[in-house]
């Protein structure tokens, strides 16, 4: 379950790997999104032990080959390009496990051959077999993002409800150690929109959300893809945080993070270290997080893009 502090996902110059530059422009409607947001949610909130995603390092070549049945019907094309609702000969070996809650994420990852392997709802079955509902598999010297609304079966693309690749902007404890984030972070919003206004299309923005599971109606709401920045001049010293949680809220500064998920609660992502939490405990579980001052994030102007 480990990958070196140092591992980096997709190209140098792609939206998960580039940070903001000084002065960007933001949102129209920042102001109103994050007095929302803050309305909302109360406290930034962070997932250590459930709702989140276990990594596993994986050899794919020697791994076991299984055929994983969706739950769903369809699945995006790359994986299933016969429409017969399995994505074959997927690489799976014994000891690996799903997320035990609802959204039931897995995430196996070949550094050698740079590829990953995304499951939603994945589920082990008595008799050995898989299912999941979504099946996707990333190249990570790719883009790490999909065009928006893309393929028949567009809805079905990646296994979080933007589309994003399950290892972006995950929170990993080699990072922690290392003291440092090189990447933007991924959070979930219990105010993601759906359309601008009642009977409007779906919006994203794009890169890098490729599909959208937003609900809401509005302005005040925040499109998946959206880019939030943590005001760079604040000053972080004065919050009282641990020298864990100042490594996150760092990169927040510095890469801001994307709205990839909907949520009851405004929350970041640590990969999933087992129901102890591994080495999360040791940092407390970043409770502090609750520190931050929801209102000095900002949301950042994105390309929204609307379904055709």
């Amino acid at each position: 379950m480990s990958l070196p502090a140092n591992f980096k996902a997709f190209g140098p110059n792609c939206p998960w790997n580039t940070p903001i530059p000084k002065n960007p422009e933001t949102d129209s409607f920042s102001e109103l999104m994050i007095n929302n947001l803050k309305y909302k949610a109360k406290v930034l909130k962070i997932d250590t032990k459930k709702w989140t995603i276990p990594l596993f390092v994986i050899d794919s070549k020697n791994s076991p080959k299984v055929d994983v049945k969706t739950t769903s019907i369809y699945l995006y094309y790359t994986v299933d390009p016969d429409e017969n609702g399995i994505a074959e000969g997927i690489p799976i070996p014994e000891g690996v496990w799903p997320d035990p809650e609802k959204d039931g994420h897995m995430l196996l990852i070949d550094p050698k051959v740079r590829k990953s392997w995304d499951f939603s709802r994945a589920k082990k079955l008595p008799d050995g077999s898989w299912i999941a509902s979504r099946i996707d598999v990333w190249d990570l010297n790719g883009p790490g993002f999909r065009d928006p609304f893309s393929g028949k079966y567009w809805w079905t693309s990646g296994a979080r409800g933007s589309g994003f690749p399950l290892i972006a902007g995950l929170i990993r404890p080699e990072e922690i150690e290392a003291g440092e984030i090189n990447h933007a972070l991924v959070f979930a919003s219990p105010i993601n929109r759906k359309a601008t206004f009642p009977e409007g299309k779906p919006q994203l923005c794009s890169p890098p959300a490729s599909v959208t599971d937003g609900e809401e109606i509005g302005y005040e709401y925040i499109p998946e893809g959206a880019r939030l920045q943590l005001d760079p001049a604040l000053d972080i010293d004065s919050l009282n945080l641990s020298p864990a949680t100042m490594v996150i809220v760092r990169a927040m500064q510095k890469y801001g993070m994307y709205n990839g998920d909907g949520s009851s609660d405004f929350k970041i992502y640590s990969q999933n270290l087992g129901p102890d939490g591994g080495i999360w405990s040791k940092y407390n579980y970043f409770d502090d997080l609750k520190n931050i001052p929801i209102e000095r994030f900002r949301v950042l102007k994105c390309n929204l893009v609307s379904k055709p």
